[in-house]
């Protein structure tokens, strides 16, 4: 397939990073829609990075499955991808979402993450915008978000294999909020760093906040890699982080700060933790099978476990009105919410019909 072909149409654009731009799409044929990711410049290599390991993760349900890719005339790469219902981040918008949510949340991606590391494969770039709810959630669904596929980590665009030593120290990766302590040292990255992100992903989720986010009503244009990560280790393996979760929640954390760079995490131990917190806010939890893990099938055991309400704001519900933050930089804007409406003006639609007429400036 060849972008001239316009067997796409282009809908509207969904948002961009630094070094690239994702749009909705339509397949002329099919009417199916789809999300299509293209490098703002070409021959960056940051989505043949990712194509390259969506190819090697292709059997994980917790990774998007790589529909196509290519090159534009222009020497652009491109990737084709589902299209995926909201992030993490706009539900945090709209709400604070439940305990029993948040270890939902974080169980699903343990799941995800063991299976790449498995692969000896690094994320790298875990925060709320790169994990998607890849359908509508209903009040009372929270058996819903432990089926496979429903949460879904995208952009591996920083991923690395375990075996490159050569990214692995003094080079800046994905976002300061969520970045482990190691990052902000320029030492050596392993498969702990990506737990000690989602860690800090489940306590943003919980409290809509971390103790070191710069908010730019206090004037903050700029993060301090140093005052971040100061602040993270002064915090960390304090009760400062794990106060509104269950005690196994400072062992998850404890966890994490024991492990050696290139050590593979102890999953089973792990999944154990976050079932257990899962139990203790369920009044009649049953332990009996724990030891026959299955995520969907550990939840039900939850017989009268807290209700969940999930909502979501109207506009989340409908993919043509979700409206995707832009992060400018890649490493520190988390703080900074830019709407793409805002950013692209008078733009409209019509003027592109197909991807052949994307044009970057």
């Amino acid at each position: 397939m060849y972008f001239q072909t316009s067997k796409y149409y282009v809908l509207s654009m969904i948002g961009q990073g630094q070094a690239h731009k994702v749009f909705k799409v339509q397949h002329n044929l099919s009417q199916k829609v789809f999300a299509i990711k293209i490098e703002k410049y070409p021959m960056q290599g940051q989505i043949e990075s990712e194509i390259k390991f969506l190819k090697e993760l292709n059997e994980i349900e917790g990774i998007p499955k790589l529909i196509h890719h290519g090159i534009t005339p222009e020497k652009k790469s491109y990737l084709i991808l589902p299209l995926l219902h909201c992030s993490l981040q706009d539900l945090v918008k709209s709400q604070q979402i439940s305990l029993s949510c948040t270890l939902a949340i974080g169980l699903s991606l343990i799941e995800t993450l063991e299976k790449m590391h498995k692969k000896s494969i690094l994320h790298l770039d875990i925060k709320p915008e790169n994990i998607m709810i890849s359908q509508k959630m209903q009040l009372n669904s929270e058996n819903k978000l432990l089926e496979p596929g429903v949460i879904q980590l995208i952009d591996l665009g920083l991923s690395q294999s375990i075996e490159n030593q050569k990214f692995q120290k003094n080079i800046l990766f994905g976002s300061l909020n969520f970045a482990s302590r190691t990052f902000h040292k320029g030492e050596q990255l392993g498969y702990k760093d990506d737990l000690e992100s989602l860690f800090y992903v489940l306590v943003y989720l919980k409290n809509c906040k971390l103790p070191w986010s710069q908010e730019s009503s206090k004037g903050f244009k700029t993060v301090d890699n140093k005052l971040i990560g100061e602040m993270k280790t002064s915090l960390f393996n304090t009760i400062t982080l794990s106060q509104q979760f269950p005690h196994e929640f400072f062992k998850f954390m404890s966890y994490i700060d024991e492990l050696q760079p290139n050590q593979m995490p102890d999953y089973s131990f792990i999944k154990l933790l976050f079932i257990k917190m899962l139990q203790t806010i369920s009044i009649n939890p049953n332990s009996n099978q724990l030891l026959n893990y299955s995520p969907i099938q550990a939840l039900n055991q939850l017989e009268n476990s807290e209700t969940l309400d999930f909502p979501v704001k109207k506009h989340l519900l409908n993919n043509d009105s979700i409206q995707t933050q832009i992060q400018e930089d890649i490493l520190d804007t988390e703080h900074i919410v830019v709407h793409i409406s805002d950013r692209i003006g008078k733009y409209k639609t019509v003027q592109i019909k197909s991807i052949s007429d994307i044009k970057f400036e």
